[in-house]
C-alpha cells in the first residue's frame, strides 16, 4: 500500500480525476443530445432503459480497466525515483556502492544519471577523505614518535654531548613538519568556509621569489636539487596582491617541485613580465597523466600515491588554487610523463608600472 503523499499515488489519483471527469463530461453532452433525438428515434421505454444500463456496464469496465492501467503506469514512471530513494538511504548510511537502474531516456531517466554521477562522486570523495586522514595521521604519527624518541634519550641523558645540537635539530625540524601541517589545515578550512580575506598590496614579486627559493634552501639542499630563479625581463617586478598570500603559494609550488624531483635534478622559477606578470615553477619529476590534471587541485587528492613523498596530504595545490581564485588570477598546468611538470600562474601588474 502506498502512502498517501508518494508520488505514484498522487500521480494515479490526478490521472483517475480526470478520467472520470471526462466520463462525467461524456454522460451528460450524451443524455442532452439523446434528448434532443429521442423523439425521432422512436425507441419503446425498455429500449431506451436498456441503453441506459449498456451506458453504465461500459462507463464502469471504462474507469475499472483504465484505472488499473493508470496505477501500473504511474508506479513504473516513479519506480526510478523510489529507486533512487533507496539508494540515498544506503549513501546516507556511508554505503557508496549503491547506484539506481536506469531503464529511461526521459527526464527522470536524465535525473537517475546525475544521481549516480553524484554517487560516483560523493564516494571518490569519501576514498580521498579516508585517504587524507591516514595520510595525516602518518604525517603526525612520525614526528612524534621520533621527537618522543629524542626526548626519551635526552630524559635518559644516553645523549653525547656533542650530538645534543644535531638532535635538537632534528626535533626542531620534526616540530616545523608539524606545524606547516596544521596550518595548511587550518587554511585549507578557513578558505573553503570564505574566512580568509586578501590584502592586496604593491610589492616585488622578484625579490618574493628570491627570498621563497632562499628559505627553502635546507630542503632542496638535503635533496640534492638545484633550485634556479630566472628573471631575466624582470628582475624587480611589482605587483598588486597579497604578499603574505602569495608567499604561501610559491611555498607549496617549489616545495611540491623539490619533493618530486629527483635527486641531483633541477628545479626552475622564472619571473617574466606581459600584460600580468607570469610566474612558472618548472619541476624534473615524474609528471603527471593527462587524465589526472583536472583534479590535482581537489583536495586530498593524489594523482599516484607511489610517487607522493610520506609528507604529502594532498591539499597543497587545493590552497595554491583556492587563494589564486581569490586573487581571480589563473594557474595552469603542463606536463608529459616522465617529463616533469610546470606549473604557471599570472598576477596583476602594480598601478604604477
Amino acid at each position: 500500500m502506498q502512502p498517501l503523499n508518494s508520488l505514484g499515488l498522487k500521480l494515479f489519483l490526478t490521472c483517475l480525476l480526470a478520467l472520470v471527469l471526462s466520463h462525467v463530461v461524456l454522460a451528460v453532452v450524451f443524455a442532452v443530445l439523446f434528448e434532443h433525438s429521442l423523439a425521432s428515434l422512436h425507441l419503446t421505454a425498455a429500449a431506451l432503459s436498456q441503453m441506459k444500463q449498456l451506458f453504465s456496464v461500459a462507463s464502469f469496465l471504462s474507469l475499472a480497466l483504465t484505472s488499473i492501467v493508470l496505477f501500473l503506469l504511474s508506479r513504473r514512471i516513479t519506480a526510478p525515483l523510489r529507486d533512487m530513494q533507496r539508494v540515498a538511504l544506503q549513501i546516507a548510511r556511508g554505503d557508496f556502492e549503491h547506484r539506481v537502474s536506469i531503464k529511461t531516456h526521459d527526464e527522470v531517466g536524465a535525473l537517475a544519471k546525475t544521481f549516480n554521477a553524484m554517487a560516483a562522486e560523493l564516494a571518490g570523495l569519501d576514498q580521498m577523505r579516508k585517504d587524507f586522514v591516514a595520510n595525516v595521521s602518518h604525517d603526525l604519527r612520525s614526528p612524534l614518535t621520533s621527537m618522543h624518541g629524542f626526548v626519551q634519550a635526552f630524559l635518559d641523558e644516553a645523549v653525547p654531548p656533542e650530538r645534543q645540537r644535531q638532535y635538537l635539530l632534528l626535533m626542531h625540524a620534526q616540530t616545523e613538519r608539524m606545524i606547516k601541517l596544521v596550518n595548511d589545515l587550518l587554511d585549507l578550512a578557513r578558505l573553503e568556509a570564505g574566512q580568509l580575506d586578501i590584502r592586496p598590496a604593491s610589492f616585488n614579486l622578484s625579490e618574493l621569489v628570491r627570498q621563497v627559493v632562499a628559505r627553502l634552501g635546507p630542503e632542496w639542499g638535503e635533496k640534492q636539487v638545484t633550485v634556479e630563479v630566472s628573471a631575466p625581463e624582470a628582475p624587480d617586478l611589482f605587483v598588486w596582491a597579497d604578499p603574505d598570500r602569495i608567499d604561501q603559494v610559491l611555498v607549496n609550488l617549489v616545495q611540491n617541485a623539490i619533493h618530486f624531483s629527483p635527486p641531483e635534478g633541477d628545479v626552475e622559477v622564472r619571473v617574466t613580465q606581459a600584460a600580468q606578470a607570469v610566474v612558472s615553477v618548472r619541476d624534473a619529476g615524474p609528471g603527471i597523466r593527462p587524465e589526472d590534471l583536472d583534479a590535482i587541485w581537489q583536495r586530498f587528492y593524489k594523482a599516484d600515491p607511489a610517487r607522493t613523498t610520506p609528507a604529502g596530504t594532498g591539499i597543497g595545490l587545493s590552497i595554491v588554487k583556492h587563494i589564486l581564485d581569490l586573487h581571480q588570477s589563473p594557474i595552469s598546468v603542463h606536463s608529459e610523463v616522465g617529463k616533469g611538470a610546470t606549473f604557471t600562474f599570472t598576477l596583476p601588474l602594480a598601478p604604477h608600472q
